[in-house]
């Protein structure tokens, strides 16, 4: 995984990219090995979290089997191990694969994180429901730049999302052609169907809590898998209703089955979404 803020450090460059570099900036040093098991699971989430802190610390990456010396010298014992380095010195550390919320808390500690930029910023809003924010710091971004597209779709979504679905669809209106072909604004178009489904009905929490009480609620997982997709969460939406066709065909009269067929439709038999969902369909009604 091609990471920005992640470097391979070796014993030639340790003084200058560890021991000196974190005077300045918080050093986090992986050390791994192929052999190991575990470092392949933590190695991607600490890529994840090193490019979603955006800088605030970088990863180095250390492979245990080609330094040896170094680490013997830093007193490795098992691998993987994660050391915190702050000012030349160690700050903290941890060993074995931790959880990302695990390594998060731990970061957090000491790692002072650089201000979201306006879109991250906006698409955090988003995440937290507060759609109306969110559009509005859209628009003073797309104010300064109309032209950027991808800017747009995230402000689509959010309208869509907050059920303004006549502002979202004149914003895919005005995209170039290639832009509508983008997942985000196929959702918008599938959604659609969704809005009225969703009038009256139970909200998201409501229907997470019936299945949590009766995973066998066929009419609280069917409103589930339409508030997902209004989330743009096609794949769990889609899933949601397979459950459905498994385990409940005829309810609303072969109801789940249809609305897949809808989103189908509507998205594109190029979406690998659709293909691995009718794939999995064909093989529920052979059964």
């Amino acid at each position: 995984m091609s990471n920005t803020y992640s470097i391979q450090v070796n014993a030639e460059t340790f003084e200058t990219d560890v021991l000196q570099e974190s005077q300045q900036t918080p050093i986090l040093v992986d050390f791994y090995a192929d052999w190991c098991g575990p470092c392949k699971s933590l190695g991607p989430i600490l890529e994840k979290l090193a490019e979603e802190y955006g800088g605030s610390f970088i990863l180095a990456k250390i492979d245990a089997d080609a330094e040896q010396a170094l680490v013997s010298g830093m007193g490795v014992r098992s691998l993987p191990t994660v050391v915190l380095f702050k000012n030349g010195q160690p700050a903290d550390h941890f060993t074995g694969a931790l959880s990302e919320g695990e390594i998060r808390e731990m970061l957090d500690k000491h790692v002072e994180r650089i201000a979201e930029s306006p879109t991250e910023r906006a698409k955090s809003l988003v995440l937290a429901g507060q759609f109306d924010e969110a559009v509005a710091l859209y628009q003073l971004i797309t104010a300064d730049d109309p032209e950027n597209h991808d800017v747009c779709l995230d402000m689509a979504q959010a309208l869509f999302q907050k059920g303004d679905s006549e502002s979202a669809d004149a914003i895919v209106e005005r995209l170039p052609d290639a832009y509508k072909l983008d997942p985000r604004a196929k959702a918008i178009i599938a959604g659609r169907a969704f809005i009225e489904l969703l009038q009256g009905a139970p909200d998201r929490a409501s229907c997470e809590s019936r299945l949590a009480s009766d995973s066998g609620d066929s009419e609280a997982r069917f409103y589930l898998a339409a508030h997902l997709m209004m989330l743009n969460l096609v794949e769990s939406a889609i899933e949601e209703l397979l459950v459905i066709v498994r385990t409940d065909r005829m309810f609303r009269e072969d109801g789940a089955r249809q609305l897949l067929i809808q989103i189908f439709n509507r998205l594109g038999n190029e979406d690998p979404q659709v293909r691995n969902g009718r794939k999995k369909l064909a093989t529920l009604l052979m059964v």
